[in-house]
């Protein structure tokens, strides 16, 4: 018999002790309901570790790396997420200024980079599959499947940069290992990676080590002691998942509801084992009518009396389908971390609301930029630039030789006319720098001052070897007067 006091046991309503009615409530933190350790009303969450390195081991990267993957090639939601943040973030390319205080050396090594590593892939991938420009969409959208990628920086024989990309599978543990080394990252005692391990043959466990230093390791850094990078789809998987399953099956049952195109019904069915009725009789049971052999002419079925024929309707999908679609697809789109709306999900909102959720896209987007800038473009630059240097290709222009600044494509918009009368007021005004006006719509400030001189010369000298007047052929802006009347 247990020790519980008689405060401590339930009484059933119908009267005595009943098993189970002695069991002491859970327990409840007063402070904080969210932290109840049960609850009547939901369901317990678990979760077994608050060390980030136990919460996301090596087997649970790279099962949400093979599901993501998956989802990816066969999913047209989760590939059009990817690829929509990818072209949306990047556009033709993140490009480089060069911000030393030589201008002229500026021109130069911004001439250089763009001949070299902007040009022919074969210059700057050692794979010769994509340019600077291109590796940035490309490291986007490997690094939203998959959680992470790799570029190793190597040097030709005559001192050029290549880049070699590595894919987050290549990175990962092997035998040799210890209590720094965590998921192919080999990690000092404050947690920066001194080294990656490379592997070169999974099955016999070969690998290669290469230094932190000539490793960029392209990811979202999700929470403090996380070394490696999780697929971003992860929130994204089982919607998407069920929803893959979910279009499988309706797309299975209207396909098999289509084959039906007519029905024969009868009022005169008998009754069979277990309470179901069936056309015909014990005798002569119900046979489906066919078209097998019919190639011309019109088929006359021969039917039992009180039976008739009558078509039959599909209902699927209903028209539940629509609706639940559109909600797993946006819960896809948050689950990445953008409202639906932004990917035109969901179309429905007004004009206000709209440009609001554009403005959370574009925020996300400004994110994005800023993280392949700081991962990828600005070390890139520093090397690139470095190893020119040391080559004799570019003179040394003094201590801040790897200073650049960077200008991203312009803001997203639903309303190109009101935001441009807005710029340009605010540039007439004195409100906004020329250089800040040309990097909101994603245009280098020097470059175009460079070809508004250009023109001008160009139309200059043109109109003086015929006589003319630029003013009366190149006219700066429409005349405000009004037009005179005709004589």
């Amino acid at each position: 018999m247990s020790s519980k006091s008689n405060a401590e046991i339930k009484k059933s309503n119908r009267g005595g002790r009943r098993p189970g009615a002695g069991r002491p409530k859970a327990l409840v933190n007063s402070s904080f309901e969210a932290a109840d350790i049960a609850s009547r009303n939901r369901g317990y969450i678990y979760l077994n570790t608050v060390e980030p390195q136990r919460e996301a081991p090596p087997q649970t990267r790279l099962e949400l790396l093979k599901k993501a993957r998956w989802l990816y090639n066969n999913v047209g939601i989760a590939a059009y997420i990817v690829e929509h943040i990818a072209q949306r973030a990047v556009g033709t390319g993140i490009v480089p200024q060069a911000r030393t205080a030589d201008p002229a050396w500026n021109r130069q090594v911004e001439r250089a980079f763009e001949d070299r590593a902007c040009g022919d892939a074969w210059a700057f991938d050692a794979a010769a599959a994509v340019n600077f420009y291109g590796a940035q969409s490309l490291i986007l959208r490997q690094v939203a499947v998959d959680g992470d990628f790799f570029g190793q920086f190597l040097s030709t024989a005559g001192g050029g940069t290549r880049v070699r990309f590595i894919g987050g599978e290549a990175i990962g543990s092997t035998a040799d290992s210890s209590q720094y080394a965590f998921d192919g990252v080999l990690l000092d005692p404050l947690g920066a990676p001194r080294s990656y391990r490379v592997i070169t043959d999974r099955a016999s466990g070969q690998y290669t080590d290469v230094p932190a230093r000539d490793m960029l390791h392209f990811r979202h850094v999700r929470r403090a002691g996380y070394p490696r990078g999780i697929s971003w789809l992860h929130n994204a998987i089982i919607n998407a998942q069920d929803l893959s399953e979910f279009m499988a099956y309706t797309k299975g049952s209207a396909k098999a509801a289509s084959q039906i195109g007519f029905v024969v019904t009868s009022s005169e069915a008998i009754r069979l084992g277990g309470g179901l009725s069936a056309m015909g009789s014990a005798d002569s049971p119900a046979q489906d009518l066919t078209v097998d052999t019919l190639h011309n002419g019109t088929l006359i079925p021969k039917l039992k009396p009180g039976e008739s024929i009558q078509s039959f309707k599909n209902e699927h999908p209903g028209t539940a389908f629509e609706p639940f679609i559109r909600q797993i697809m946006g819960e896809i789109a948050r689950g990445m971390g953008l409202p639906p709306e932004a990917l035109m999900i969901f179309v429905g909102s007004a004009g206000t609301e709209f440009r609001g959720l554009l403005e959370v896209a574009q925020n996300f987007l400004e994110r994005l930029q800023q993280m392949l800038i700081d991962q990828f473009c600005r070390p890139l630059w520093k090397f690139w630039v470095y190893q020119e240097i040391s080559a004799g290709r570019l003179p040394y222009p003094g201590d801040d030789w790897w200073r650049c600044d960077w200008v991203t494509p312009r803001k997203i918009t639903v309303d190109n006319g009101r935001d441009g009368r807005l710029y340009a007021d605010l540039l007439d005004k004195g409100y906004m720098s020329w250089e800040r006006y040309c990097n909101l719509h994603g245009l280098d400030a020097e470059a175009e001052e460079d070809d508004i001189l250009t023109a001008y010369i160009r139309r200059k000298e043109k109109c003086e070897a015929l006589g003319l007047d630029p003013s009366d052929v190149f006219p700066s802006h429409a005349s405000t007067e009004p037009a005179a009347p005709p004589a």
